[in-house]
């Protein structure tokens, strides 16, 4: 059996003496310093829980704010090809109507030096009809005589015609049609 001396009581005693010491002066500064090493835990987690929510959502403005400024790059671009396009169809458009009026100023300025030959060419007939005239009043020849006159006035004002018809009915330069 167990015997129970004096020894064993002053061990029990020196235990709880022991005991109590120990939660007065180790076991709450301990608590304490676990308690503390927690709670540092507990906030550290809580922030870093926090920063991943601020860098979602940082991440989440960032990428619509890529998506905006890829729409509005798009938008620029596209703003940008009708810009061009429509300069490049001012262009055409001025080109065409510089070469029409080109065009129209080259066709009157054809018509112009008809209608100054013909004139040329009636003043050019009425001045040989005018000396004919003045060879048949100056001679008066008998009527063979006359109608070789006349023949050879023929003949010299047809050669005369034919060449001019050859100059005005001449291919000139051809214009073109506008594209």
């Amino acid at each position: 059996m167990l015997q129970f001396n004096a020894t064993l009581l002053a061990q029990i005693v020196d235990f709880l003496i022991l005991l109590v010491f120990l939660r007065l002066v180790a076991y709450k500064p301990l608590v304490k310093l676990l308690e503390e090493r927690r709670q540092r835990i507990a906030d550290a987690y809580v922030s870093a829980e926090e920063s991943r929510k601020q860098a979602q959502d940082l991440k989440s403005e960032m990428e619509a704010e890529m998506r905006k400024l890829r729409q509005d790059a798009q938008v620029a671009v596209d703003r940008a090809v009708k810009a061009g396009q429509e300069t490049g169809q001012e262009i055409i458009a001025a080109a065409r109507a510089e070469a029409e009026r080109i065009k129209e100023g080259a066709r009157t300025e054809i018509r112009r030096e008809k209608e100054k030959a013909v004139v040329e060419l009636r003043n050019s007939v009425a001045s040989l009809s005018v000396a004919v005239a003045e060879k048949v009043i100056r001679q008066s020849l008998e009527e063979r005589v006359q109608h070789q006159m006349v023949d050879k006035f023929i003949d010299e004002a047809g050669g005369l015609l034919r060449n001019w018809d050859a100059i005005l009915v001449s291919p000139t330069v051809d214009l073109g049609e506008p594209a």
